[in-house]
């Protein structure tokens, strides 16, 4: 049995951890699940979930982990990495599931390049998840199917362990550079984020001055704005650490939407962008 600490028990966290528990071979389970953690509350809730076999606040209870995960916002997987090499041998895997890989990745190469004795890194973006957020919204199935960058070596060993770890879990693992991650999910992910918070801060101005918008709120609207319940603390860090390709996207979308209302005038050529806006 292989021993996986998870740092920062929240959704994505918890979910893990539920997911590892659950596997078994000929009988046994095959991880045993660690869960660290700040809020002693949230670390108790994950162990009713049956999310951890044990819990602690105290980041060096992961010592004795084959296999730690950082799930926390990306602008604390440095730092937390840096806490973990003080006490990891060079065998324990060290992974995250963040949105930003290009930051993280390049900043922890250059400390492995200081210090050859820090532990290996394993850089992972599951692409799933849902809007709410914390340790009481985890569940068996937000992993099931979902595909998982790996930006590491797919041919080093410790990479393959934990492209295992995934399938296992039921992933499909994909193998990307970190720097190709980040422009992709800027337009994949990122922006759909930015579109659904601008939006539903514009609802909520002219809410303010027209009662009546909300009982004409219905299906579109619900779809545009759900993933405006997104938790702050992981969206502000994502969006600052990969500014620099959401706004040349920003600025393509804006020219987009200018265009489509430019339109307006000429119903041949709005019906030729429909066209080819629809999704079959």
């Amino acid at each position: 049995m292989k021993t996986v600490a998870v740092i920062g028990v929240g959704l994505m966290g918890g979910s893990l951890g539920i997911a590892l528990r659950h596997l078994f071979k000929n009988g046994s389970r095959q991880y045993d699940v660690i869960g660290i953690g700040r809020n002693i509350k949230n670390l108790k809730l994950a162990k009713d979930k049956n999310a951890v076999d044990c819990y602690s606040t105290d980041i060096a209870a992961a010592k004795c982990a084959d296999i730690i995960f950082i799930c926390s916002p990306v602008d604390t997987t440095v730092d937390i990495y840096k806490k973990i090499a003080t006490f990891a041998n060079k065998k324990t895997i060290v992974c995250d599931i963040g949105s930003i890989k290009y930051n993280v990745d390049t900043k922890i190469k250059q400390l492995q390049q200081k210090n050859k004795d820090y532990p290996a890194f394993i850089g992972c973006h599951p692409m799933c998840g849902i809007e709410q957020n914390g340790i009481e919204y985890a569940s068996l199935d937000i992993y099931n199917n979902a595909t998982v960058v790996i930006t590491a070596n797919p041919k080093d060993k410790n990479t393959k362990i934990i492209a295992k770890l995934w399938k296992d879990i039921g992933c499909k693992t994909f193998f990307m550079s970190a720097q190709e991650h980040d422009e992709t999910v800027a337009f994949t992910s990122h922006i759909p984020h930015i579109i659904a918070f601008s939006f539903y801060k514009m609802f909520r101005e002219k809410r303010g001055k027209n009662k009546n918008i909300e009982n004409l709120v219905a299906g579109s609207f619900k779809s545009l704005t759900r993933v405006a319940k997104s938790s702050p603390n992981m969206w502000i860090p994502i969006f600052l650490n990969n500014k620099d390709n959401l706004k040349i996207l920003s600025e393509e979308l804006c020219k987009q939407i200018k265009e489509f209302v430019g339109t307006f005038g000429n119903e041949e050529k709005l019906k030729e962008i429909l066209e080819k806006s629809i999704r079959q």
